[in-house]
């Protein structure tokens, strides 16, 4: 799929802390979700794409599906340390991804500090379509912090 702009808005609601994104298609839709997660965290434009990682996931329908995607994200940096850039999707059919991702370990010298994030809730979580002159796929997603 092809790299373009992320555009995400930062969502506060009384304690609650999130984003809100908007894609052409749910495949690109899951992908912004990830790459405006980690820009949350680290900005994406401190990220080099020399590292590959893999990943797969599923669930029964796609909200459970975003939810345990983002945090299979948030576990890669737990665990690895790793920071993602570019995302390309092998498969994905709305119940499973397997995704090759593209980036680097976390260095805190040119990283700086990181935004903890515990974990993707269900909490308030939103995801749908909205069509305007074209399909519009939204996803509103709230963070443990």
């Amino acid at each position: 799929m092809p790299e373009r702009k992320l555009t995400y808005q930062s969502l506060e609601h009384k304690s609650d802390s999130g984003f809100f994104v908007e894609a052409p298609s749910l495949q690109r839709l899951y992908i912004d979700s990830a790459s405006a997660l980690t820009d949350l965290m680290v900005k994406l434009d401190q990220i080099s794409d020399e590292e590959k990682m893999t990943l797969s996931v599923e669930a029964e329908n796609k909200e459970q599906l975003l939810v345990k995607w983002l945090n299979e994200i948030l576990f890669l940096f737990e665990k690895h340390k790793f920071l993602s850039k570019r995302i390309v999707f092998n498969h994905f059919d709305g119940k499973k991804i397997s995704a090759s991702l593209f980036g680097e370990k976390y260095n805190p010298i040119k990283h700086g500090h990181v935004s903890e994030i515990k974990a993707v809730t269900y909490h308030q979580l939103e995801l749908g379509m909205k069509s305007q002159p074209e399909h519009v796929f939204y996803a509103k997603v709230f963070l443990d912090l």
